[in-house]
């Protein structure tokens, strides 16, 4: 029986952008391998495939014009990996790409329930630091889409709760929290500051790029506002709560500070249109 969503869609392996998108990820998976059989790196940079796919998912949700910054930032993504940079946690940046999801509404369509179920696994993502503050803005997430609809969903909320609460207990199982007031990296938490009071402070360029649904409406901008906005709060967080680890940050905060240097470019390009 084939599984309804409407938050999940197909890549279209056609669209050239998509085949360069799978083209860094086999060029990424190939050097890892290579490396690795030299004994240069360990397997973690086996994780540069992943980076890249997820790096890219994130901004197509979060600069949904463009397809060159989600492409350079998987390329960036995947180069730090096979460069033996720091890693923070793959389930904590999927959960991430939902969030972005969720609040841009790309797919033009409301969750389903089966949906909802499914989005309570995200509090599995609670076993790591940055993870409970992903599936913490999930639950964020999921609230804000609800408020954005003129007709409320109930069971939403209580999902959002779950979700919240879920969390934090497995957060709380697995000692994610850490014992003492962590060691923040002070470059790369004003760095995740600054990024994410940009994203804050400037509107978006009006999307252009149409939702998913039959209807072809175009993406809201407000909710692509709000969307971007979460996103840099909750990375700021993850900046503080991961302390030394926050180097494994660097990726997203490069998409991210991509994302702000497009909307600049966008603007300026609009405005002498």
């Amino acid at each position: 029986m084939q599984f309804r969503s409407h938050l999940g869609r197909d890549i279209d392996i056609r669209h050239p952008p998509n085949l360069l998108l799978i083209a860094i990820m086999l060029l990424a998976g190939g050097i890892a391998l290579v490396f690795w059989l030299n004994g240069g790196q360990a397997e973690a940079i086996f994780f540069a495939p992943a980076y890249a796919f997820t790096t890219w998912a994130l901004l197509r949700e979060t600069d949904p014009d463009h397809n060159w910054t989600a492409l350079v930032s998987a390329i960036l993504a995947a180069a730090w990996v096979l460069t033996g940079g720091a890693r923070v946690s793959v389930l904590a940046l999927g959960v991430l790409i939902v969030i972005g999801r969720v609040i841009t509404e790309s797919t033009g369509r409301r969750p389903l329930m089966t949906d909802l179920v499914g989005l309570l696994l995200a509090a599995a993502a609670g076993y790591t630091a940055e993870g409970w503050i992903a599936a913490f803005g999930l639950a964020i997430a999921l609230y804000l889409d609800d408020r954005f609809t003129e007709t409320g969903h109930p069971v939403q909320i209580w999902v959002s709760a779950g979700i919240a609460a879920g969390a934090t207990l497995v957060a709380t199982l697995t000692s994610a929290f850490p014992d003492t007031l962590p060691r923040v990296n002070p470059a790369i938490a004003l760095a995740a500051g600054a990024i994410a009071l940009v994203l804050v402070l400037r509107d978006p360029a009006e999307p252009i790029t149409q939702v998913d649904a039959r209807h072809k409406a175009f993406l809201r901008q407000d909710r692509l506002h709000a969307s971007r906005s979460l996103v840099g709060v909750l990375v700021f967080a993850m900046s503080l709560l991961t302390g030394e680890d926050a180097e494994g940050l660097v990726p997203t905060l490069a998409a991210l500070l991509i994302v702000v240097v497009s909307n600049e470019i966008e603007l300026v390009r609009r405005r002498r249109l």
